[in-house]
C-alpha cells in the first residue's frame, strides 16, 4: 500500500500540472474569445460540447473498473491492449455516430459544420490515451503530467499561430484534433519509457479480458452519461435552438466552472489508488470512503470560495464587456463543483466496495 507522503507528493504533482495547464489555456481561451467575438466563440465551443458527449460515449466507463484492476493485476500489458482495442473501437463509432448528429443540427450552416465534423476527430484521437491509467494505479503522476502539460503546450502554441495569423475557426478546430493525438501519443511514450511497464508483459488484446470489463464498466458508462449530458447539454441546446453569441456567453460560464472541477478531481484521483488498496487488504474497513468523500467536498468547497471571489473580476478583466452577461450566470453555475466532487467520489467508492451496478441510479 502505497504512503501518504507518496499520495500526497502524486496530489501535489497533479494539482500543479492541472493548475499550469489551465493557466495555459486561460489565457488562449482569453485570445480566442477576444479574436472571434461571442458568435464564433460560440460555434467552437458547440462543437466542443458535442465532442465530449460522444467521447464520454466512447470511454465505455472503463477508467475506474481498469484503474482497479491494474492495482490488484500483475498482467498490465494484456489489460492495457484490450482497453486501447476497446477504446479505438468505441471512438470509431462516436465519431460516426457525431457526424449524423451534427449534420441532423447544423445543415444549413457550413461554416458551424465544418467546425464539428473536424472537432469530432479528437473521439478517435483521446481512444489511445488510456496509459495514463497505469501511472494511475501506481500513483505515479510525474511522467504523465509533464507529457499532458507537453501537449498542452504544442496545442496551445498551434492555436496562438492560427489567431497570429487570423486563421479562423476552421483552423482552431483542427489544433483540438492536434491535441487529442498528442495527448495519447505522449501518455504511450511516457508508459514506454517507465521501467516498471516491463513486469506487466506485451500489449496484446483479450476477447475475454474485454468481456469482463464491458461487464464491469456498464454501470459506469450509463453514469458517466448522465453526467456528461448534464454538464454539456445545455451548450448543444443552446447551439441548435438560441445564437452563437449566446452559446459563446454561456460556454465561458461553464469553462470558468471546469476550472473549479480539476480542484476535487485531482485529489479524488490521487487518493483513490491508495485507498482501493487498503480496501482489498481489508474489506471491513470503510474508513478510507469516508475520508475521499471529505477530500472531495473540501476540495470543492474551497474551489468554489475562490472562484465566487475571482470569478466576475477574471470576467470583467480578461474577457471584456461582450460578455458581462456571464457575470451572475457564473455566480450560480459555480456551485455545481460540489456535486461534482460528490460524483467523482461516489463512483469511486461503489467501485472499491464492489457495488459499481448501483452507479447508474445514483448519478
Amino acid at each position: 500500500m502505497f504512503g501518504a507522503g507518496r499520495v500526497a507528493a502524486s496530489s501535489g504533482v497533479l494539482l500543479g500540472e492541472s493548475l499550469l495547464r489551465l493557466a495555459v489555456t486561460a489565457f488562449v481561451s482569453f485570445w480566442i474569445a477576444q479574436q472571434l467575438g461571442p458568435a464564433a466563440f460560440g460555434v467552437l465551443n458547440f462543437a466542443s460540447a458535442l465532442m465530449a458527449i460522444f467521447l464520454g460515449l466512447a470511454s465505455l466507463g472503463l477508467d475506474v473498473p481498469a484503474t482497479l484492476r491494474l492495482t490488484r493485476e500483475s498482467k498490465a500489458g494484456e489489460l492495457l491492449g484490450t482497453l486501447v482495442a476497446m477504446r479505438l473501437l468505441a471512438g470509431l463509432a462516436g465519431f460516426a455516430a457525431m457526424l449524423v448528429v451534427a449534420t441532423l443540427l447544423r445543415r444549413d450552416e457550413p461554416i458551424a459544420l465544418a467546425v464539428t465534423m473536424i472537432v469530432a476527430l479528437a473521439i478517435v484521437g483521446y481512444a489511445p490515451s488510456v496509459f495514463d491509467l497505469w501511472f494511475k494505479a501506481n500513483v505515479e503522476a510525474g511522467p504523465p503530467a509533464l507529457m499532458r502539460l507537453a501537449s498542452t503546450l504544442l496545442s496551445a502554441g498551434a492555436k496562438i499561430a492560427c489567431l497570429a495569423l487570423d486563421a479562423g475557426v476552421i483552423a482552431l478546430a483542427w489544433t483540438i484534433v492536434l491535441e487529442a493525438v498528442l495527448s495519447s501519443a505522449l501518455l504511450w511514450l511516457a508508459w514506454w519509457r517507465a521501467p516498471r511497464r516491463r513486469e506487466g508483459g506485451p500489449i496484446r488484446a483479450d476477447p475475454r479480458t474485454a468481456r469482463d470489463l464491458a461487464r464491469e464498466s456498464w454501470p459506469y458508462l450509463l453514469s458517466t452519461v448522465a453526467v456528461i449530458l448534464t454538464m454539456k447539454q445545455d451548450v448543444v441546446f443552446l447551439g441548435a435552438m438560441a445564437d452563437d453569441a449566446e452559446t459563446g456567453v454561456y460556454a465561458l460560464v461553464q469553462k470558468l466552472s471546469e476550472v473549479l472541477f480539476i480542484v476535487p478531481v485531482v485529489l479524488v484521483d490521487s487518493v483513490y489508488p491508495a485507498l482501493a488498496r487498503r480496501q482489498h487488504l481489508d474489506a471491513s474497513a470503510d474508513a478510507g470512503g469516508q475520508l475521499m468523500f471529505d477530500v472531495a467536498v473540501a476540495g470543492a468547497t474551497l474551489a468554489v470560495v475562490a472562484g465566487l471571489v475571482l470569478g466576475p473580476m477574471a470576467i470583467a478583466l480578461v474577457f471584456g464587456p461582450r460578455y458581462e452577461a456571464a457575470m451572475p450566470l457564473f455566480q450560480l453555475h459555480a456551485w455545481t463543483c460540489v456535486a461534482v466532487a460528490i460524483g467523482a467520489a461516489r463512483h469511486r467508492w461503489l467501485g472499491m466496495v464492489g457495488l459499481q451496478r448501483h452507479a447508474p441510479t445514483l448519478a
